[in-house]
């Protein structure tokens, strides 16, 4: 049954996503317990700052896995909260949608980056758009052949809040000149240089791929 979803072990995150007052929330839950008609979810969230949702509540859950993010509709049935925890009982879901992340799909984001390379020489940019496979970024001095035809280090700052898989939120990996292309609007002088990764382990392209899934 597609309910089972919520029970595979290679889930890394569950959003509940809903409208309250006029403020959407997003929020980190833990599944708890589930029957045929209804499933709990937990959330750490500060009952403090706590406003509890209205009943009948209509509701989105994401399930993020390293191949994609499963998404669903449910209704809030009821919110109980306590003082170490919130506990939503939500609808079971009936259907699910699924959306593949593919190592093709790039996805417009800035984030530090620098590539250092073996001489000494290093480039430091921000990355205009980023994918499973490299990243690209704009570069205002012209980089020189030698360094398009060597491989090179390159560290990628990730959101510290958002990955803790990576020491300090920096992924570290091997790269290599691809291709440059003009620049477009708003970068009139400068060349979109475009590096690929070599070599990313395996738990490192999960990470990465389960970050590239949350970006809007």
């Amino acid at each position: 049954m597609q309910q089972n979803i919520l029970r595979e072990s290679n889930i890394t995150k569950i959003f509940l996503i809903y409208m309250n007052n006029g403020s959407r929330k997003r929020e980190d839950v833990t599944l708890r317990f589930m029957d045929n008609k209804e499933c709990y979810f937990s959330s750490k969230t500060s009952f403090q700052a706590f406003n509890k949702p209205k009943k009948k509540t209509p509701a989105e859950i994401n399930v993020f896995t390293p191949d994609g993010v499963y998404k669903t509709t449910v209704t809030i049935v009821d919110t109980y909260v306590s003082l170490t925890e919130i506990l939503y009982q939500v609808s079971i879901p009936k259907t699910w949608d699924f959306i593949q992340m593919r190592a093709s799909t790039r996805k417009r984001i800035e984030l530090p980056i620098e590539i250092k390379f073996n001489d000494g020489f290093y480039i430091e940019a921000v990355s205009y758009d980023l994918s499973l496979g490299g990243v690209s970024f704009y570069c205002k001095e012209p980089v020189s052949s030698i360094y398009k035809k060597i491989t090179g280090i390159l560290t990628l700052k990730l959101p510290q809040n958002t990955i803790i898989d990576f020491p300090e939120g920096a992924m570290t990996v091997e790269t290599k000149f691809v291709r440059e292309k003009p620049g477009a609007e708003g970068h009139y002088g400068q060349q979109l240089l475009i590096f690929k990764f070599l070599n990313i382990p395996a738990e490192e392209q999960i990470v990465l791929k389960n970050f590239l899934i949350k970006i809007d």
